[in-house]
């Protein structure tokens, strides 16, 4: 499972990055560390690191910057705190081989195609000035809306490292309908390519009955004082 974690690695940091780049943030690569040069949006990482191969070393060498206050364990494989790090969560990467047959879904999914459909949709998950509108013009971006009377769904599609990318998944009523239908929406605009991501508890829960599986272990550190 080793290809599947890598390419949902890099995926998100090619996530990360476009959103950094919609708040004018910049960010550099090193051989086994993505980073932004200043504080990212929030819930968004200061670091991610893009390979299995990196050490506490490495990292140290750059927490030493205080700006870095959130780090991407993409491997699981640092011991962060004695560096006053702490764990925020943890997490599995996941992945659905690529769909041919699709099936029906349920009616009433739309791609966000204006400010004022993106304006609900970042109301409905809390992620107000992090999702920008800039989104909306990338063509390797897709943001998915079903808003019903009793309910708002909604999830991302990044395409990176020739896998798509599933992120910031919701729903206000069932969240196993959500994922239920993702592998059949996403391939109607980006065909014959694999999904990824990472989630934990009752997402994670409900991509698994959906079809996805876990392909290795993710963690999340947060600096203790923040």
């Amino acid at each position: 499972m080793s290809e599947e974690v890598d390419a949902a690695v890099i995926n998100n940091i090619v996530w990360c990055g476009i959103v950094c780049e919609t708040h004018g943030i910049t960010a550099t690569s090193r051989k086994h560390i993505w980073r932004t040069t200043s504080k990212s949006p929030p819930y968004y990482p200061d670091m991610i690191t893009s390979s299995r191969y990196v050490t506490v070393d490495e990292v140290i060498d750059i927490i030493d910057n205080k700006e870095i206050t959130g780090i991407k364990d993409s491997f699981a494989n640092l011991d962060l705190s004695p560096f006053d790090f702490e764990m925020l969560f943890t997490a599995d990467w996941i992945y659905h081989a690529p769909v041919v047959n699709l099936e029906s879904i349920q009616p009433g999914w739309c791609h966000v195609t204006t400010e004022n459909e993106l304006a609900d949709w970042t109301s409905a998950i809390g992620l107000e000035n992090v999702i920008k509108p800039e989104l909306l013009d990338r063509r390797d971006v897709k943001i998915y809306l079903n808003k019903k009377k009793d309910e708002v769904s909604g999830f991302i599609a990044n395409l990176g490292a020739n896998v798509i990318g599933i992120s910031n998944v919701f729903s206000s009523a069932n969240i196993g309908n959500t994922w239920s239908d993702i592998h059949n929406i996403v391939p109607l605009d980006f065909p014959g390519l694999p999904m990824v991501g990472y989630e934990s508890g009752t997402d994670l829960t409900a991509a698994l009955k959906s079809g996805w599986t876990t392909v290795g272990p993710l963690r999340v550190w947060v600096r203790s004082n923040d």
